[in-house]
């Protein structure tokens, strides 16, 4: 699958840290670059990107190392906070509801494993909870304590999954720093600059980040562009009419720049990797 690779690993003395090696010098994300990614990107889409969350999620499951461990081939995805929203759920999470489902659906922190998919569909919470309560998967133990479900708690579960994944998925590089900004950190922080495809431009604000970040990505791809405006439409749209801060962008549109900084973050990376760019591809520097 990878000849590139193994031509590259098989001149190593061991296999196993051939590729290490290797993936060393192409930049394998450090601990902080791939918590941040882990937490923040949109793993569930398309068949080959839900097959590849499901793994992510079994495999977060086997971590727990359970002696009585259920076969996973009966399971499936489950949107905690569904796909569709219910009045109930509209409700559930408050004003900014259509940002919170936008931003958040289909991020680890929201996702689960059951084999009761058909049977929780858009079901409220608490009825969602039983469930999970009454399920065999460790993964599903988080929910026996949580009362609510909404950006709150979506995001303590998914940094709860994260440092599990980072038991799992550790860095095995030499060397770790803390130059890129976080999505768990960078409230109260001052962005300096977003380097995209190896430019730098200076900024002094999340906004700016936010605005930067969408100028380029439609001047490198006006379709990409679009496909961020119909995918979020409470944070990019042609008109602001419907937003409470709108900012012009050099293309004629609009983004919302009353969004707290984790918000934009998280944004700006959902919006990024929709246009094809990855992690070596744009990062912030905070000061």
């Amino acid at each position: 699958m990878f000849p590139s690779l193994y031509a590259q690993a098989a001149e190593s003395v061991s296999l196993v840290e051939g590729v290490k090696d290797s993936l060393r010098t192409k930049n394998y994300p450090r601990d902080a670059e791939f918590r941040d990614r882990f937490m923040s990107s949109r793993l569930y889409g398309s068949a080959d990107r839900a097959a590849r969350t499901k793994l992510i999620l079994e495999r977060l499951e086997t971590s727990f190392e359970n002696k009585e461990a259920v076969p996973y081939d009966n399971l499936t995805i489950e949107h905690v906070m569904p796909q569709t929203l219910t009045e109930w759920w509209k409700h559930h999470l408050d004003d900014d509801f259509e940002s919170t489902h936008e931003l958040l659906l289909h991020t680890i922190g929201n996702l689960t494993l059951t084999g009761y998919n058909p049977e929780l569909s858009n079901a409220d919470f608490p009825h969602k909870r039983k469930v999970f309560e009454e399920s065999h998967l460790d993964l599903n133990d988080w929910f026996r304590d949580c009362e609510v479900w909404n950006e709150d708690a979506i995001r303590a579960r998914a940094e709860v999954l994260a440092e599990r994944a980072l038991s799992v998925w550790s860095y095995f590089g030499s060397v770790e720093d803390g130059t890129t900004a976080s999505a768990q950190t960078v409230t109260g922080t001052t962005p300096s600059s977003i380097v995209i495809l190896g430019q730098r431009l200076q900024v002094s604000s999340w906004r700016e980040v936010a605005q930067k970040t969408l100028e380029a990505i439609d001047d490198l791809d006006e379709e990409a562009f679009e496909q961020i405006v119909a995918r979020f439409p409470r944070f990019v749209a042609q008109s602001g009419d419907s937003f409470r801060s709108p900012r012009q962008l050099a293309n004629g549109a609009f983004m919302e720049v009353n969004l707290s900084a984790s918000a934009i973050n998280r944004f700006c990376i959902q919006a990024v990797e929709m246009a094809g760019l990855s992690p070596e591809d744009w990062f912030v520097e905070v000061l």
